[in-house]
């Protein structure tokens, strides 16, 4: 029987556990590199939060990672890119299943605060009142993959009788495009596949999952805290250094045949080689906060009523001003309807240590310290101003609640990076990061096809 290896993953959000979890699950298939080397050995995952404590806590002010919220969307709708639509359909049997484990179906309104994927639906508004070119090459590649007949286009009489048929109907919402003459109304099309994931739950429930599976948890800034990777010249590979572990930041080194790099909006400092491929950037986020006692929004903006809302405005408004792509969630069960704006993403440089492989001008984009987050640039807030007034009109003129600035981690086409690291040798590095703001939903699968 060969001896043990062992793998240290640094980050425990979503890419970490979903690594984490495969590579301690008996059951899963093979087909991911680093599965196929080190299925069943020993796994330790090392993070700075206390999550063991907080159970990702999306109220937490001080904690900066993308991974931690209290919901992000469910899609499969990707245009031409159809192996993502694939993954996602994939990766929502795996939602289900697991709701079902834990009691919570999709059918059982009684469960519903407790499921972690919510099936409310997802409205895409157009910029127009006609269809734009990459929701025809999602509509055709739904039709593809049989999934057709769960889109509703708004005009579309046939889609409509079918959806009121299948009580989707009241979500197909209907917005009046501003100053339109004669007065027209945005296409849309309701995606009854679609909803959204409680991201801060679905982590905290796949970490004790993966403890459950044996993995080993480091949490905390002095234990669970990395300070750098560990290296030694490699015997096989002289020209190359091998990655021998990492050490915290209590000083404890801690070795490992494998290091894997799964430290979202961090892994370029972690890993200054990922310059060429990643940079932190900032998504903005605007919260308001709804009344219980109000029943008529408590009602309205429920996940029962009100389907996720996306929207990508035209280029320009009359003043020349960019709205860009902005969405709205239903309502948590606190109240809240959070609003996001990825029209425009914000950079924060600074100088990079000196041998990092990418930079511009010597510097290059890390995440604000935590405490810096909780205002938004002028342009997000207009932005999202807009938004309000067209399509949530009751909050026209109501302060926001919260405002908030979510550090992504951006690859250059928006896809995961995920495979060995060439620069070191014998296979000690792995990466599997990039998330771009659309890897929340992929959690259960992620880990199971990092090839």
């Amino acid at each position: 029987m060969s001896e043990p290896k062992s793998v240290a993953i640094i980050g425990a959000g979503i890419f970490g556990l979903s690594l984490a979890a495969a590579l301690r699950d008996r059951g899963a298939e093979n087909g991911s590199r680093l599965i196929d080397d080190f299925k069943d050995h020993k796994v330790t995952v090392f993070e700075r939060y206390d999550y063991d404590q907080n159970s990702y806590d999306a109220n937490d002010d001080e904690i900066q990672a993308a991974s931690v919220d209290h919901n992000k969307i469910f899609r499969a709708s990707y245009g031409k890119e159809i192996h993502y639509q694939r993954l996602a359909m994939e990766g929502r049997k795996f939602w289900i299943s697991e709701d079902e484990k834990r009691g919570c179906s999709q059918e059982g309104s009684d469960s519903e605060e407790k499921r972690i994927f919510v099936n409310s639906g997802m409205l895409r508004v157009q910029p127009s009142d006609h269809l734009e070119a990459l929701e025809r090459e999602t509509l055709a590649n739904m039709e593809r993959d049989g999934f057709r007949d769960a889109q509703f286009v708004k005009s579309n009489a046939e889609d409509q009788q079918r959806a009121d048929r299948l009580g989707w109907k009241d979500k197909l919402l209907d917005f009046t495009i501003p100053d339109s003459s004669p007065v027209t109304s945005y296409e849309a099309v309701l995606d009854s596949l679609a909803g959204f994931v409680r991201c801060s739950n679905a982590c905290a429930h796949y970490q004790k999952v993966a403890a459950s599976q044996g993995v080993q948890f480091r949490f905390g800034q002095e234990l669970g805290a990395v300070d750098s990777l560990v290296k030694e010249s490699s015997t096989t590979e002289p020209e190359k250094a091998k990655v021998i572990g990492l050490k915290t930041k209590d000083g404890v080194i801690h070795k490992a045949d494998v290091v894997v790099v799964a430290a979202g909006s961090l892994s370029t400092q972690i890993l200054p080689d990922l310059s060429y491929h990643l940079e932190s950037s900032a998504g903005s986020l605007a919260i308001f906060k709804i009344n219980q006692n109000d029943k008529e929004l408590w009602d309205k903006y429920s996940p029962e009523k009100f389907p996720v809302l996306t929207w990508k405005s035209t280029p320009r408004d009359p003043t020349g001003k960019d709205t860009g792509s902005i969405y709205v969630l239903p309502r948590t069960p606190e109240g809240l309807l959070k609003i996001g704006y990825r029209g425009l993403k914000f950079t924060n440089f600074k100088p990079a240590p000196g041998g990092t492989p990418f930079t511009q001008d010597g510097q290059w984009s890390v995440p604000l310290p935590p405490k810096e987050c909780h205002s938004l640039q002028e342009q997000a807030e207009y932005a999202i101003r807009q938004f309000v007034s067209i399509f949530l009109p009751e909050f026209r003129n109501v302060p926001f609640y919260s405002a908030k600035l979510c550090w992504y981690t951006d690859s250059l086409d928006n896809s995961f990076v995920i495979d060995y690291v060439p620069e070191y040798a014998e296979k000690s590095v792995f990466v599997c990061t990039g998330g771009s703001g659309h890897g929340a939903k992929f959690l259960p699968i992620l880990g199971k096809v990092s090839q």
